[in-house]
């Protein structure tokens, strides 16, 4: 199940890597004794720290108005950004810059022997982000193993509406499955336990004992740990 409609991204190129990409390398003259007083001018400008973002509403600023070419990326509060209603009057250049410019995030998920991972990692932090009166933290992957679509979660659900990580009376899941085969997967593997599910900050990690869903009638308890990052487009 996908609990929050998995971060819909109105950037329509974002995702498409986990490197920071669009950012000028630094260029140094050979010989700076024979540099121009130009072409010097001209390296300190370029060379010039960005401007400062950090007092930016990127909830309500106009997103064309922003010179994306200096612009401090440590600065973008890139999940507001993308809630931003001029989002969609953006070019597609300036799409890709800011899509090739978010970390995507990324998850390892070992269950026994076998190892799945994913290059990108959306969360939702308590239940308005999730958009869930059940769920205070909710997760999504998406990857492709041995020719099958598969999607991995981690979730806990606190009914309490506390929006707890941790605590009695929550319930932590983690779970991998084919999503091309709902009928006939060919992995469908669940962890449910009281805990198991740690974070700290835009880290995730979990520890616990699986039961594989395809074999009927037996419940197995296969030790498996997540190690995960939550990518920039992350909701909190």
């Amino acid at each position: 199940m996908l609990l929050f409609a998995a971060l819909t991204i109105v950037l329509g190129a974002c995702g498409s890597g986990g490197d920071t990409a669009s950012v000028d390398e630094e260029h140094n003259p050979s010989d700076p004794a024979v540099v121009t007083t130009a072409s010097s001018e001209a390296s300190a400008e370029s060379q010039s720290p960005a401007p400062d973002a950090s007092e930016i509403d990127w909830a309500t600023v106009d997103l064309t108005t922003i010179d994306w070419d200096t612009i401090d990326w440590s600065q973008v509060d890139f999940p507001a950004l993308i809630e931003n209603p001029t989002a969609s009057d953006l070019d597609d250049e300036t799409k890709i810059l800011i899509g090739n410019s978010m970390n995507p995030g990324a998850a390892t998920l070992t269950i026994g022997e076998q190892t799945w991972e994913s290059d990108s990692f959306l969360c939702a932090f308590g239940h308005d982000a999730t958009q869930s009166d059940t769920y205070s933290f909710s997760s999504d992957a998406r990857s492709e193993h041995e020719g099958a679509r598969v999607q991995m979660q981690a979730n806990i659900a606190d009914l309490s509406g506390q929006g707890r990580f941790e605590g009695p009376d929550l319930n932590h899941q983690v779970y991998i499955a084919d999503i091309d085969d709902f009928d006939n997967p060919s992995i469908d593997f669940e962890f449910n336990a009281p805990e198991g599910i740690s974070i700290d900050g835009n880290t995730v990690t979990a520890e616990g004992l699986f039961d594989d869903n395809l074999t009927q009638g037996s419940v197995e308890e296969i030790p498996g740990t997540l190690d995960a990052t939550c990518g920039d487009a992350s909701r909190r």
